[in-house]
């Protein structure tokens, strides 16, 4: 139904129907997990009916170590806490940027889009310490702390449907299904937003790639502000976004997307990575093996719009992803009414998402998302001087971190900066020698 845009063409009454099915998958999903850990699912025994968590898939060490140092990094998992989670991914990039980065022959270029980095080693060292500190004040509120099974890619290219009722008849493509607190899964089935936040970038909606994410789609609700974008220097802008990943990314960082599944009609039940201990050849990845091929969003996105595509396409554009905002709600709707407990899950989850996606993204996520975390921690640390509880309401996880799709405006961080004092001195007796 979504690999060849069938979902698209339905009727507006027949995709609400397909909605509430989704939304009844993840529901349930959504209901707290008999396992104690955050970690990947795995199955063992002869009759594989044994199921247990264990080390994250990708998600923390090991697959960029030699075999040989595998004992020096930090734990794979299972985890107590996201805060753990997280603590562990610091410390993987800390090895990593020692034995990657110790032998440069001179310092990382600022421009460089390349390994090791595209930025420089203070600015590594600087965004290192500002997410270490943020870590605990993301503590998830109580209400969405507990922990539940996450499919990773609830899609509807991943769910059998009757064709004549739509009722869901089976769920595939469990390879990477974990056990995670529940505000790490307050994300929306691709298939609901997958176009936005590239049509909002190419529009300057998104105007730098630390307010691009993969789970949070930006919210078009009218289309005011959609013309034509200028053409640049006379170029047709490239997108940014590619529907074919060239390397598989973290399970809880990366799109959502994975590796193409069969489909047959007996695959309905939880499909897990086999233990790695098992000599047989796996079907689903191991947690030293990743999946090769990810499968694209459904459909593919379209090119961004250029100073040549017309008012009328973009305005049909436009109103097709107003009508995904709406969808979106409904979905929502439909989880809260399954359960009361969900009801604010898309609403108080978004930060947490957003802010695990960059931990979780490694070294090119964070210098990408610079500025956010910078403006996150000066906001953080402002209300904090105001409202001498709000730490500990935080790390006690009593409050929730929300954040705007765009920060408007920059807090005031306190710092008088007096590096760039000679290029400012330069810079004046230049304006003094022209006149």
């Amino acid at each position: 139904m979504a690999e060849d845009g069938r979902f698209y063409r339905l009727q507006s009454q027949d995709k609400m129907k397909v909605i509430r099915e989704l939304a009844l998958v993840q529901a349930e999903l959504s209901k707290p997990s008999e396992f104690t850990n955050i970690g990947s699912i795995y199955h063992r025994g002869k009759d594989k009916s044994e199921f247990y968590v264990g080390e994250l898939i990708s998600a923390a060490c090991g697959e960029d170590f030699p075999e040989e140092d595998e004992g020096a990094v930090p734990s794979k998992g299972p985890y107590s806490s996201l805060p753990e989670l997280w603590q562990a991914r610091l410390e993987r990039e800390t090895l990593l940027a020692i034995r990657n980065w110790s032998s440069l022959s001179s310092d990382p270029s600022t421009t460089s889009l390349s390994p090791p980095s595209k930025t420089d080693p203070q600015q590594f060292g600087e965004v290192m310490q500002l997410l270490s500190g943020l870590t605990s004040l993301f503590t998830p509120p109580q209400e969405l702390a507990t922990l539940c099974i996450h499919h990773s890619d609830l899609a509807i290219r991943n769910v059998l449907f009757d064709e004549k009722t739509l009722k869901i008849t089976g769920v595939i493509d469990w390879e990477f299904a974990a056990v995670v607190p529940l505000v790490i899964t307050g994300r929306f089935p691709n298939d609901l937003g997958w176009e936005g936040n590239e049509f909002a970038r190419s529009l300057g909606k998104l105007g730098t790639a630390a307010e691009q994410w993969n789970h949070h789609y930006y919210d078009w609700t009218s289309l005011e502000g959609v013309t034509p974008p200028p053409a640049p220097n006379g170029t047709i802008p490239e997108s940014p976004l590619s529907t074919t990943p060239d390397s598989p990314g973290d399970y809880l960082s990366a799109p959502n997307t994975s590796p193409p599944t069969p489909s047959s009609p007996d695959e309905k039940y939880l499909l897990c990575s086999k233990h790695p201990e098992e000599p047989q050849i796996p079907t689903t990845p191991t947690p030293h093996q990743s999946s090769e091929i990810p499968s694209p969003p459904s459909p593919p996105l379209p090119p961004p719009p250029t100073s040549q595509t017309s008012q009328k396409d973009l305005d049909i554009r436009a109103a097709r992803l107003v009508q995904l905002f709406y969808l979106r709600k409904y979905y929502a709707s439909c989880v809260a009414s399954r359960d009361f407990a969900l009801t604010r899950l898309f609403i108080d989850s978004i930060a947490y998402v957003k802010f695990n996606e960059i931990v979780m993204g490694g070294h090119d996520k964070w210098f990408s998302a610079i500025e956010w975390i910078r403006e996150v921690f000066w906001r953080l640390k402002a209300l904090g001087e105001d409202e001498a509880e709000l730490g500990e309401r935080l790390r006690s996880g009593r409050a929730v971190v929300t954040v705007p799709e765009v920060f408007g405006a920059r807090a005031d961080r306190g710092v008088v900066d007096l590096g760039g004092w000679e290029e400012r001195m330069r810079r004046k007796r230049g304006v003094v020698e022209k006149s």
